[in-house]
């Protein structure tokens, strides 16, 4: 974190007045040492209160980023099975933040992902946005934000569990451009409501979305809703999650996203199947292993464990992706992580899913109702 110069003038004002005032009391005892320190604490903190007066406004600033690169394996009984080399969202940002004053705050943010193809690093290859917002934040009631950011749906009802941030298996999208949204937090309670303003396209409001969380001791409980407001189909996206910390090894947790037949924006029906072929050789790009069934009800449920003793942890989840006319996918993963420390980790993981006639992606010949996928990767965050 970078800031500006006050927090290095407040050090040494503060040292230098700690220092004199100890010089110039002369403390013989215990009860001189304590009323000393509270002449101290108390100076210290008008001397802080002066130098803010002074120096002004406070500039904070944020660099980060987070490399994610490791393989995949796919196994789809066809001729362009094999190991691949992946991009798990690797990505790079800044943030920034300028206090007003006491209560309000201004602040904005932007992300890039570190690669330009859907899957795989690609040399000479420009950096894709993911993130470009600005906001006014206030102590007690919240922040308001505008531009492409992450959607109140994704935020309180369908995170990733994975080190990949790639799980299959939920509806909705992680982002969207031209976004306005307000969260709010007040004690255990988190609320959030955003809408987007895309396309001069007839319509002022393509959707809107509504968020809430609430936690009670180890449990947290999260539903979100999102209306579709593109077009002449605007249909209904629910979703609720459950998260249980049964101690400090088990986690629990369970999902339930339902659409309707209706729900067509973005376009692809919401879908967010993300086990991918990397099939370039025969120019078909890469397919995804969970076809949408835009026109149909669907609905996306999960149940997911996690064990983590000190730096090993197994993440488990067995969702269905379920059509009403198409049929069902059914998934099954499971992951070993290792993590070294706070910022460096290392995972393998394995998932499988089972298709059913309707829901066999097309564009493969030969290709198969079963698919697995082999990970191996390393994260390191800065």
């Amino acid at each position: 974190m970078l800031s500006n110069t006050k927090f290095s003038v407040k050090l040494l004002c503060s040292t230098a007045f700690s220092l004199s005032l100890l010089a110039m009391t002369g403390i013989a005892n215990a009860a001189d040492l304590s009323s000393a320190t509270k002449s101290l604490d108390d100076a210290v903190t008008n001397g802080e209160k002066a130098i803010e007066d002074a120096v002004g406004p406070k500039l904070d600033v944020d660099l980060y980023g987070s490399a994610r690169v490791g393989f995949d394996y796919i196994e789809a009984g066809v001729s362009q099975d094999g190991l691949n080399g992946r991009d798990f969202l690797s990505r790079i940002g800044v943030k920034a933040k300028y206090q007003l004053n006491d209560r309000f705050s201004v602040f904005g943010q932007f992300e890039y992902g570190t690669r330009s193809d859907v899957v795989d690093f690609v040399q000479n290859g420009g950096l894709t946005l993911r993130i470009a917002s600005v906001g006014v934040g206030h102590k007690d009631y919240g922040t308001l934000s505008f531009g492409s950011q992450t959607t109140v749906f994704h935020s309180f009802v369908r995170g990733s569990y994975f080190s990949d941030g790639l799980d299959t298996v939920r509806l909705a999208t992680i982002r969207e451009d031209d976004y306005l949204q307000y969260r709010f937090k007040y004690g255990n309670f988190k609320f959030g409501i955003g809408t987007q303003l895309e396309g001069q396209d007839g319509d002022n409001f393509d959707q809107v979305q509504v968020g809430a969380e609430y936690s009670i001791g180890p449990v947290k409980l999260q539903a979100a809703y999102a209306k579709d407001l593109e077009g002449p189909l605007q249909g209904n996206l629910y979703g609720v999650r459950a998260f249980w910390k049964i101690n400090d090894i088990f986690t629990l947790s369970a999902y339930h996203h339902q659409q309707d037949d209706e729900f067509d924006f973005p376009s692809g029906a919401g879908s967010t199947g993300t086990l991918r072929l990397r099939a370039s050789g025969g120019g078909l790009g890469n397919i995804n292993f969970i076809p949408t069934c835009v026109g149909e009800d669907r609905t996306a449920s999960g149940i997911y464990g996690s064990a983590r003793v000190k730096e090993h942890q197994f993440h488990a989840r067995y969702a269905v992706d379920s059509c009403d006319t198409s049929g069902d996918v059914q998934s099954i993963k499971g992951e070993y992580v290792y993590h070294y420390d706070k910022n460096l980790r290392f995972w393998t993981s394995v998932e499988h899913l089972e298709n059913d006639a309707g829901r066999v992606p097309t564009a493969l010949v030969g290709i198969t109702d079963n698919f697995t996928s082999f990970q191996g990767g390393l994260r390191l965050d800065f």
